[in-house]
């Protein structure tokens, strides 16, 4: 884990790509620490900046407060002897048990904290959203606090801005969002507060170029779990101006994903990590694990996208 000033960190070294691990389980659905390790040396290995526990990706809905508690605290073991930033997710219809997991988080020496908001009983107005955050930004101490925005999965669709604006001031220690939403014109306006005060991490991958060319000081997506370098010269063939390579590169993931939702995007991904030698096991329920002949499928299509040239996907 890295060991820069909490505060540094997020100011100046968080962007990059940012993989949301999945949710490493045994075949029978128990939790399966064994795999993290591999896991993180996978990502060293591709250059990732850091992981984002517990996210939609890890399946995080689907595990108890004590697995996540364990996983999390065997992410942050594992990843002290590496350069990865950990950021914890910690969101979850009880605000109590939000509030565990991010004290755990701040205890343990993460980087970071993230939480989800509620999604049962939702908040209605910015201002429930922030009375929602309070305790767990609270249990998170001084650790930078970011709200994760997916709309699409929470049914939770408010201003960003305005949370950014009325969260500064309830929520000290509010560093910005992981904005998983597809409204590009509340991300400029996010992006734009106050000079650029906040971090927004960009966590769609299907336009990712667009939060790069938008100013994204950082991006959490799952496709970078595999698909990293590819992302990565997409990155740079934007700032060496190279737009025509850029938006091939970008269309290159589109296609790749295209085939991933196809299949069912996590289940999918699994069997890709899988092929790579990294078993995270099966996905839980309510998602559904794909049979052996779709998973020679998956891979046989994959195995001519461009997006996945690096992965050497074994499809034998």
């Amino acid at each position: 884990m890295n060991q820069q000033p909490v505060l540094e960190l997020c100011m100046t070294a968080i962007f990059d790509l940012i993989a949301p691990p999945l949710a490493p389980l045994h075949s029978d659905g128990s939790l399966n620490l064994g795999a993290v390790e591999p896991m993180a040396g996978h990502f060293v290995q591709n250059g990732i900046a850091g992981v984002f526990v517990s996210g939609t990706s890890g399946e995080s809905q689907s595990l108890t407060v004590q697995e996540r508690l364990a996983l999390a605290q065997r992410w942050l073991d594992v990843s002290r002897s590496t350069d990865l930033h950990v950021i914890i997710q910690v969101g979850h219809n009880c605000v109590e048990d939000a509030r565990i997991m991010a004290r755990h988080a701040q205890s343990e020496g993460a980087d970071a904290v993230a939480t989800l908001s509620p999604s049962f009983l939702k908040p209605e107005t910015v201002e429930d959203l922030i009375d929602c955050c309070r305790p767990v930004a609270q249990a998170a101490g001084d650790l930078p606090f970011y709200l994760y925005d997916i709309p699409s999965v929470t049914d939770v669709s408010l201003p960003m801005h305005e949370f950014l604006i009325k969260g500064k001031e309830a929520l000290p220690n509010l560093r910005g969002l992981k904005f998983t939403n597809t409204d590009m014109m509340q991300l400029q306006e996010c992006l734009h507060l106050n000079d650029g005060e906040f971090d927004i991490l960009f966590g769609c991958d299907q336009m990712l170029l667009a939060g790069v060319m938008f100013g994204c000081p950082g991006a959490v997506g799952t496709t970078y779990n595999f698909a990293a370098g590819h992302y990565r010269r997409m990155i740079n063939a934007f700032h060496a101006g190279d737009l025509t390579t850029a938006r091939r590169l970008q269309h290159e993931a589109v296609r790749m994903i295209r085939v991933f939702q196809k299949y069912g995007f996590l289940s999918a991904t699994k069997v890709v990590l899988r092929s790579l030698g990294i078993d995270c096991g099966p996905v839980r329920a309510p998602l559904r694990p794909l049979t052996a002949d779709q998973d020679l499928q998956l891979l046989d299509e994959l195995s001519t996208e461009p997006a996945l040239a690096d992965a050497e996907l074994a499809t034998a």
